[in-house]
């Protein structure tokens, strides 16, 4: 009976692994076939833009066209930047016309740049379909872009802050950047919505220096004129220096002697107006050092070679997590958003009716 029993579990085993790989393979086809049809409607729509209109649609992504312009003004906006990655991984310095179809590592850069500026284009109509879907305002059609810029470059008489005119490159990052918060305020209202344990751990992930709290660091700043040694005056300043000098006024005064032109006033640096670096640094350091123009005051008032002697110091630290719950939530939806991104865009169906 047991062997019985084995052998009926045998044929099973063998049934369900016939029919499994059967009905995968139907799966496969079915959607093969779907594909086919979706990528012959594409072309078909094609060329009945051309013989509407005469222009010729160089793809379609999801179905939607895009024309040579869309692609040029990516290819135009990276040209400097491809030829910079060229320069510094293969160390090349004659970019000559020669340079855009010199193979390197099996492909040439001009093929590199127009798969990089297609990579772009896709990035930005899958994300433009995506908000379309969510009843965001987008251009009906990717196209629309450039009429909507030439609208925005049309004078109003209206008084305007920033650029008067905005070039292609510039007016698509602009919308971009404007569907892109309007799309992540819609996935986080439903699709990507998170936990208070998920909120938690995106803060804890961030690093700390993007979580010091806000703080005011007063005291004196010793400063020169050019021609002593940075190095031995530095020296001069160092901890047992100031230990046996009990106040910024009895350094002075003690050095005056030997570098008359020392000079000393009050600083005060307001965290919220220095680098992140800066803020750093100052927060861990109770002697700061700089030997040129200062970047650790915003704006950079100073010319000489300067020594920030921290006297007070209000506030600081890191941020708790309950009083700042917004950080955890920025990290947690540009985290999301970019797996969310990846997975469209992998998923879109690219036909191109043009070689790149």
């Amino acid at each position: 009976m047991k062997k019985k029993l084995i052998a009926a579990a045998a044929v099973l085993c063998l049934l369900a692994g016939l029919i499994f790989p059967v009905k995968l393979t139907a799966e496969k086809i079915s959607a093969a076939a779907t594909l086919k049809k979706e990528i012959a409607a594409d072309k078909a729509l094609a060329e009945k833009i051309f013989l509407e209109t005469g222009r010729k649609v160089f793809g379609t992504v999801n179905g939607e066209p895009f024309f040579y312009e869309d692609i040029a003004v990516f290819t135009i906006e990276l040209r400097a930047a491809v030829a910079a990655h060229y320069w510094r991984k293969y160390n090349v310095s004659n970019m000559g016309a020669d340079f855009w179809d010199t193979v390197y590592d099996g492909s040439t850069p001009r093929e590199f740049l127009n798969k990089t500026a297609l990579d772009e284009l896709v990035r930005n109509m899958v994300l433009i379909q995506q908000a379309r879907l969510r009843g965001i305002d987008t251009p009906a059609a990717y196209s629309d872009l450039e009429t909507e810029r030439a609208e925005w470059n049309t004078p109003t008489g209206d008084i305007i802050y920033g650029p008067q005119t905005l070039g292609p490159a510039e007016f698509n990052s602009y919308r971009i950047t404007g569907i892109t918060n309007e799309l992540k305020r819609a996935l986080l209202e439903k699709e990507l919505s998170p936990t208070a344990q998920q909120l938690r751990a995106a803060f804890n992930s961030l690093d700390d220096s993007l979580k010091f709290d806000h703080f005011i660091a007063k005291g004196i700043r010793f400063f020169w004129n050019a021609g002593i040694p940075n190095q031995e005056i530095r020296a001069l300043l160092e901890p047992p220096l100031l230990e046996k000098y009990f106040t910024p006024q009895e350094i002075v005064s003690r050095l005056s002697v030997l570098y008359p032109s020392l000079n000393m006033e009050d600083f005060e640096i307001d965290s919220r107006l220095v680098s992140r670096e800066a803020h750093y640094d100052i927060e861990l350091e109770n002697i700061l050092w700089e030997y040129g123009s200062s970047d650790l005051i915003f704006p950079a008032p100073f010319e000489h070679p300067s020594v920030y002697y921290v006297t007070s110091f209000e506030g600081g630290g890191t941020i708790a997590f309950e009083d700042a719950p917004g950080l955890g939530l920025t990290k947690w939806i540009n985290d999301q958003f970019d797996v969310f991104m990846n997975g469209k865009v992998q998923e879109a169906r690219v036909t191109l009716n043009t070689a790149l």
